[in-house]
């Protein structure tokens, strides 16, 4: 119970701070008394029944529901859409649709878990998706990948929703984090992306900052920097035997890097910038250098469409220039293992993704969702976009950053050790205290950690 608990708690901090598991957890038999109940009121053998078959559609009047979290308008107008179309081709099926901001999504999973009010499926980011699987609510999704077949999904994202041989949830969208900077300004003092020199030359302050370092430590941007940085270089936050690797001359270096960035040109009040701020003095075109995804060309778009011919993104490097690795984020379709009809939770996930409709979806936020189907990445009907096609490039880095990434904390695997680093505000902690105070923080960063990942462990 204790960690039970632990991980809730873990996971209700991370995601209300993102607006973003070990083997041996028994999940393997999570949900299987659902399809053997279906299974006997169909007078079958579990063993053959296809959880794809047309059980859903065999007269039962059935109701599902459904939690998502695209609270804004395109997206949301589109799974009313896609759920209306569901329900007209199976008429004997209703989904209940509720729609959650992520930090009322935790708050709303983690009281369903004790009072038994939860949904059939919902859509789900990492930090969620682990502690609900150590809360052992997950449904797997193997009979799915099962009838769609092995190669349907890539297969980095879709290992990196797997925990052993229990496949926890489906991507649904991908993106990898890169470096974002602003082509004009470094043409016009002939500069290259040779990061904190070029931050020193062109930083301003208040007229044009160099690169924001958010460090709130009532979110995660800090320690998500941190990790693209330190796996560039090669170098894990967490080791394979689930301890702090803080101290690692490595990350070390990367530390004592952000450090600098922000005291040669971050504004001053970004110690206690979260998400939202940080991302807001570049896309309003004040800042030169900023990391994220491929959202941050609507985000540009939609604050300052003029700059959009101006902004670029490479790769990130470690500070001594490797790249390593990348560090990716999945938001995901779940099934949760109190449904009575575990068959139609399969077939409803698996409409998501016919060609058409998906590539519609992605297409919502052209660039910053990414396929996760193969069908879809080889589909010349995603890149015939004007966005697409306007930043192929960095589109093709944020998919190589895929292709070789893994979620922040996760270089060894699933591991709720993870949910200290995006929880705790740790990170954060370190890196004021670095610039605020001028303390060399990363060993005390590194025993804090470690001690939260003793509770997450036990």
């Amino acid at each position: 119970m204790k960690k039970r608990t632990a991980l809730i708690v873990a996971a209700a901090l991370a995601a209300s701070a993102l607006a973003g598991c070990s083997g041996g957890n028994g999940q393997k038999e999570t949900g299987a008394p659902a399809a053997e109940s279906t299974a006997a009121a169909a007078g079958q053998e579990s063993e053959t029944v296809d959880p794809m078959a047309a059980i859903t559609d065999d007269g039962t009047k059935k109701t599902i529901t459904y939690w998502h979290t695209f609270t804004e308008g395109a997206r949301k107008d589109y799974i009313d859409e896609m759920v209306a179309e569901y329900m007209k081709e199976h008429p004997n099926v209703t989904i209940n649709v509720e729609v959650y901001p992520w930090n009322v999504f935790t708050q709303k999973w983690t009281a369903g878990l004790a009072a038994g009010a939860l949904p059939d499926v919902s859509s789900v980011n990492p930090d969620n998706l682990f502690a609900i699987n150590q809360a052992g609510a997950v449904l797997p999704m193997n009979p799915l990948i099962d009838a769609l077949g092995e190669d349907y999904f890539l297969e980095k994202p879709l290992d990196n929703f797997t925990d052993g041989d229990t496949i926890l949830g489906i991507p649904y969208y991908l993106h990898s984090y890169v470096m974002w900077y602003r082509k004009d300004v470094l043409e016009e003092k002939n500069l290259s992306v040779e990061l904190l020199s070029t931050v020193t030359a062109v930083a301003d302050p208040p007229n044009r900052y160099g690169f924001t370092i958010a460090m709130s430590k009532n979110d995660q941007m800090c320690a998500q920097l941190l990790s693209c940085f330190a796996k560039a270089e090669g170098a894990p936050l967490i080791t394979e035997d689930n301890k702090g690797n803080l101290t690692d001359p490595k990350v070390v270096k990367a530390i004592k890097l952000m450090a600098d960035l922000y005291k040669a040109g971050s504004p001053e009040g970004s110690v206690n910038y979260g998400l939202s701020e940080q991302n807001d003095v570049f896309f309003q075109g004040k800042s030169t250098f900023a990391f994220g995804s491929g959202f941050h060309i609507n985000g540009v778009k939609q604050n300052s469409p003029e700059l959009l011919d101006k902004i670029a993104a490479v790769p990130f490097m470690g500070p001594d220039g490797e790249n390593l690795g990348a560090t990716t984020f999945v938001i995901g379709l779940m099934g949760w293992n109190q449904t009575k009809y575990p068959e139609t939770v399969y077939d409803f996930i698996k409409f998501h993704f016919e060609k058409e409709r998906y590539i519609d979806f992605l297409h919502l936020i052209p660039g910053g969702q990414l396929p996760a189907t193969t069908e879809a990445a080889n589909s010349a009907e995603f890149y015939d976009d004007e966005t697409i096609q306007k930043f192929k490039p960095e589109i093709e880095y944020i998919q190589e950053g895929i292709e070789k990434g893994t979620f922040i904390g996760m270089d060894y695997g699933l591991t709720p050790a993870a949910a200290a680093l995006t929880s705790q505000g740790i990170i954060e902690e370190c890196l004021q205290d670095i610039v605020l105070n001028g303390t060399a923080a990363e060993e005390a960063a590194n025993d804090k950690l470690n001690a939260a990942i003793a509770i997450l462990m036990e």
